[in-house]
């Protein structure tokens, strides 16, 4: 795993140093302001993804991987009620969380698995776990976070946390799972 951040990581960092290096050397003409420039809307700027920051040592890149694996076990799984596919408050208390991590490691890809509880059709399980991550997708979409990054997959009741077989078993099933790949 080490390694498959490593090979990601290096050409990323070695690209930004090329850049560093070749961005003084491009000055521009400064062209004289004939008119008097409309006010504009203060956007706030989108803070650049954090980045290990090159070193010899590797101890940089070593702390980045480290904070990186910290924040992916930050990454919440959302639940739902019975045969519900929308967002109760905690799941989008926790959506919101989950996609400030998810603005803060732009190469993460996030795959949103829609779960159910054992009751109803393997069918009709299927279509809800995905309606469930269908609702989590179009969450995080309004929160900012790139469809393009996004993945959804359903697998019904095929997947239980617990085996049980009453509602507190049930209730643990009905969820989606966040799986990050970078």
């Amino acid at each position: 795993m080490t390694k498959r951040i490593l090979v990601r990581v290096l050409p990323f960092v070695a690209v930004l140093m090329m850049v560093a290096l070749l961005v003084p050397g491009c000055a521009k003409k400064v062209k004289p302001v004939t008119e008097e420039p409309k006010p504009t809307v203060q956007v706030e700027p989108t803070p650049a993804p954090p980045t290990p920051p090159p070193d010899t040592t590797g101890q940089a890149l070593r702390q980045f991987q480290e904070q990186m694996a910290a924040d992916l076990k930050l990454v919440q799984a959302i639940y739902f009620d019975y045969d519900k596919s929308d967002l109760r408050k905690d799941a989008q208390d926790a959506l919101s969380n989950d996609a400030k991590l998810f603005q803060k490691y732009p190469q993460w890809k996030i795959k949103i698995e829609g779960n159910c509880d054992e009751r109803g059709t393997n069918e009709y399980n299927l279509a809800l776990g995905e309606r469930r991550a269908m609702s989590a997708h179009k969450y995080l979409v309004s929160l900012g976070i790139d469809a393009a990054r996004l993945s959804t997959v359903s697998y019904g009741e095929e997947r239980p946390l617990d085996l049980g077989h009453d509602e507190a078993a049930w209730a643990k099933n009905r969820r989606d799972d966040f799986r990050v790949e970078y």
